[in-house]
């Protein structure tokens, strides 16, 4: 597994040698297995923990990591949210507080000691049951194309291991860890997927995590032709001049799929899809405006 890890990160040219990491380590198995790795093949890293104070488990959890990291002579960066009240007054979901939360306090600390990236420790496994939950919610070819390896200061060196590799490492090298309880819930959406939907999958096809993270890699692939197609035609109905953009609009209405590419045209402006159709139809219709908060230039048709 160290000569796949490396192999992968030379491959996807996620960082080099020499770059500073900053690990977030949580204490579960993911992110400590990446520990270890890093701490084995003797990469420049340092180690940051959230505690949401969420669980009864989380001060321990902050401990754990702790030690782990003063143990190995590794820098740590701890802090804790009263995620709770940051989730009622921002009226966010716990878990997407929690998100908004950590991000912004890793870019914090990456920019503050100048790490060159924040290290996640998102696997395979992650990778399936996003596309699972953005299919089941509905969304469009982007929400398909998984979990990127590399996305602005956000790395993901265990995202091409299998959580059931990440399992044989840990065993194979005696690693110990902290199991995070919330994790068997199946309250949370990801949960039901990962030990409900699955499973049954599973039973259809043994190998039905490998064959979704091949089918999610061909489709990022056809992804990109689709994203160059769009800026082809985008650079050919727009035109900017000061404060103003300008649609040709019998080019957009000869389009072959206009619906599609309108959309995909409009969607950096902060309008959804429903809104794009709307404004499509109403290409001819008097005295229709629509409002983006986004939008700080005006469109004219």
């Amino acid at each position: 597994m160290l000569k796949k890890f490396l192999n992968n990160i030379i491959k996807n040219k996620i960082f080099n040698k020499e770059n500073k990491i900053l690990l977030t380590v949580s204490g579960g198995i993911d992110s400590v297995v990446m520990f270890h790795l890093f701490l084995k093949t003797k990469l420049n890293f340092a180690v940051c923990h959230c505690n949401f104070k969420l669980r009864e488990e989380s001060d321990e959890d902050a401990i754990f990591v702790k030690k782990l990291s003063e143990e190995n002579n590794i820098k740590y960066f701890e802090t804790s949210f009263d995620t709770l009240k940051f989730a009622k007054e921002n009226k966010f979901s716990i878990q997407m507080a929690a998100r908004s939360l950590r991000y912004e306090w890793f870019e914090k600390i990456r920019n503050e000691n100048n790490f060159d990236f924040i290290a996640t420790a998102h696997n395979k496994n992650d990778i399936t049951e996003t596309f699972l939950i953005n299919l089941a919610r509905g969304t469009g070819i982007r929400g398909l194309t998984g979990i990127k390896i590399k996305k602005n200061k956000i790395i993901r060196p265990m995202i091409n291991f299998s959580r059931e590799e990440i399992s044989d490492f840990k065993e194979k090298n005696k690693i110990i860890y902290n199991e995070d309880a919330s994790n068997f819930s199946t309250k949370y959406i990801r949960n039901k997927i990962r030990h409900k939907i699955i499973p049954i999958l599973e039973e259809i096809n043994p190998y039905f995590i490998e064959t979704m993270s091949e089918n999610i890699g061909r489709l990022k692939e056809n992804f990109k032709i689709y994203e160059k197609a769009i800026l082809e035609k985008k650079e050919k109905i727009f035109f900017y001049e000061k404060d103003l953009i300008f649609l040709k609009k019998l080019e957009i209405e000869n389009l072959e799929n206009k619906e599609i590419f309108f959309y995909e045209f409009l969607k950096d402006f902060g309008f959804n899809r429903i809104q794009s159709d709307k404004i499509l139809k109403s290409f001819n219709a008097v005295g229709k405006q629509f409002f983006t908060s986004k939008m700080k230039k005006k469109f004219f048709l």
